[in-house]
């Protein structure tokens, strides 16, 4: 009997757990995946079953992507891709990302995304890195802001409490809007993120944004430097950036500041006196994109100037920028694959960086210049949401 991939049903949830464990090196307790189960729909994922064992699992969630200029596009966000160590070599990989592809699409999701654990895997898998992640180390005692800078005082609270999650989706569904790559997160999302994060978690609110961190103990024999790791900045409005970025700096006892998600074109630096003490230790992939439907995605979102190019992907032809996005017959400007055209989707990965690293071919070096101009994003695209 050959490998069988189907939908899940309750009785199959356990081995998908213990799967996603041995692969990505994390076993939920019981009362941890009690948490993250309300974010799971069952008829989403796929498992492959070998004769009575299950022996791989993948999934997606419904999630919505913002695009440059605020559209927001429905999007399978892809998860749980894994095989047991003993199934590798077989196609059970490919078998169940057709499966979900098949779905997304049937769902008329034109977008599948992903955050991936290796960045060797899904290229061929039609997967362009659209995004970056930058990880940042603030020394809080020398950073002060300028003295030109007057956050308003009392604009920013503490919350605790059962409210916090519909407090804070609000925000976050205004404040996403306003970044290229931030997704949406449901009720039973921001729930599971606040349990996860422990009852320690510190929630600081803005009228248009919030900010949400802890603070791990070092009290260095009467020299607190305690860490503080910042979860999310999130804000509608400049004046929320730095009223958010202000209270955080102005935490008590705090050493360094650490995040994991702050844009690479954050002002924060620029609020500061000296703009060093924002120390980048590592950039990485973030968003991966593939492109279901491109008229759908290249047609809802703007563009950095009037221009229209030629781009062909995997053989076929579309004419892409300011007057939407349509099949054409005309000489192509950029040849790439799936991967390469997806990459173009949110402004955050440079025509001309693709070409030079060989991903895209170009007719011209003027090609490549008008690209660069035409897929342009401001601001830089961020996501914040790990799945």
């Amino acid at each position: 009997m050959g490998i069988e991939i189907r939908t899940p049903t309750e009785d199959d949830v356990a081995a998908m757990v213990r799967i996603a464990g041995i692969a990505f090196g994390t076993m939920w307790k019981p009362e941890e995946f009690e948490r993250v189960r309300p974010t799971i729909e069952l008829d989403r994922f796929r498992i492959a079953v070998d004769g009575t064992e299950v022996v791989g699992v993948s999934g997606s969630f419904a999630f919505e992507t913002t695009l440059p200029g605020g559209a927001s596009l429905p999007t399978g966000g892809v998860t749980w891709v894994a095989v047991l160590v003993t199934h590798r070599r077989q196609g059970i990989l490919r078998r169940m990302l057709d499966e979900l592809h098949d779905d997304i699409d049937a769902r008329g999701e034109p977008l599948a995304a992903l955050t991936a654990s290796e960045g060797s895997i899904y290229e061929r898998f039609g997967y362009g890195i659209a995004s970056h992640d930058r990880s940042i180390e603030i020394d809080r005692r020398r950073a002060r802001l300028r003295a030109d800078l007057r956050p308003r005082p009392g604009s920013v609270h503490l919350i605790e409490g059962d409210g916090r999650p519909d407090v804070l989706a609000d925000r976050w569904e205004r404040g996403r809007r306003t970044r290229p790559g931030e997704i949406s997160r449901s009720d039973a999302w921001h729930r599971r993120l606040i349990a996860e994060r422990g009852d320690s978690a510190v929630y600081a609110v803005h009228d248009h944004g919030y900010a949400a961190w802890k603070l791990t103990e070092h009290w260095n024999e009467g020299l607190p430097q305690h860490e503080l790791r910042l979860y999310e900045l999130i804000a509608a409005t400049p004046e929320a950036h730095l009223d958010l970025w202000a209270t955080v700096l102005a935490v008590d006892l705090v050493g360094p500041i650490r995040s994991g998600n702050v844009p690479l074109d954050d002002p924060l630096p620029y609020l500061l006196d000296d703009h060093r003490v924002v120390r980048t230790t590592s950039v990485n992939d973030g968003l991966w994109l593939n492109v279901r439907d491109v008229p759908a995605c290249f047609g809802a979102r703007t563009y950095g100037t009037d221009d229209d190019m030629v781009v062909e992907a995997d053989g076929v032809r579309w004419r892409v920028g300011s007057s939407g996005c349509t099949k054409v017959r005309s000489r192509p400007d950029l040849v790439g694959d799936g991967a390469s055209l997806s990459s173009l989707l949110l402004g955050g990965v440079r025509p001309s960086a693709l070409v030079a690293g060989r991903r895209l071919e170009a007719r011209s070096s003027e090609a490549v210049r008008r690209a660069d101009a035409l897929f342009t994003a401001s601001p830089l695209p961020h996501n914040q949401t790990g799945f």
